[in-house]
């Protein structure tokens, strides 16, 4: 039988943005399991919590990280505001103002997109991911 897990506000280490200074945001992942990974992310304004990009596959800080191809995210705002941005097969950039309540959605093989703080306090974000992508350190020569 599995035991409940209870993480207690505080008890969990930030991180940076992936390359960014702490100024620019922090990434909370307050669960990481092989079903799942829940995170709270705040962003500052003028800041991503993640540039234009797929959920294919992306190396940093020597760890190779690759999303499996039914990989789907949610985003839910908790507070500020941002824009979600994603290119259309053409390529063409389509944008959508979200705020306090508001859901994204990213589906399995989700096309290029990006999520931009655009108000005068951070945005934060509750983040789900399923299932994770698979992270393999990278061993140097």
């Amino acid at each position: 039988m599995s035991q409940l897990n209870i993480v207690k506000a505080g008890t969990v280490k930030t991180q940076n943005i992936r390359g960014k200074p702490k100024e620019a945001g922090q990434i909370t992942r307050i669960i990481n399991t092989e079903h799942f990974f829940f995170n709270i992310d705040e962003i500052a304004p003028g800041h991503s919590p993640h540039h234009w990009h797929r959920h294919d596959q992306y190396v940093h800080d020597g760890v190779k990280v690759e999303y499996p191809p039914e990989f789907e995210e949610v985003y839910y705002v908790l507070s500020g505001t941002g824009v979600i941005q994603w290119k259309t097969e053409s390529g063409e950039v389509k944008e959508q103002a979200v705020g306090p309540g508001d859901t994204m959605h990213m589906p399995p093989g989700v096309i290029e997109h990006q999520l931009l703080a655009t108000g005068t306090e951070n945005i934060r974000i509750a983040v789900v991911g399923v299932p994770p992508p698979k992270r393999t350190p990278i061993k140097s020569a």
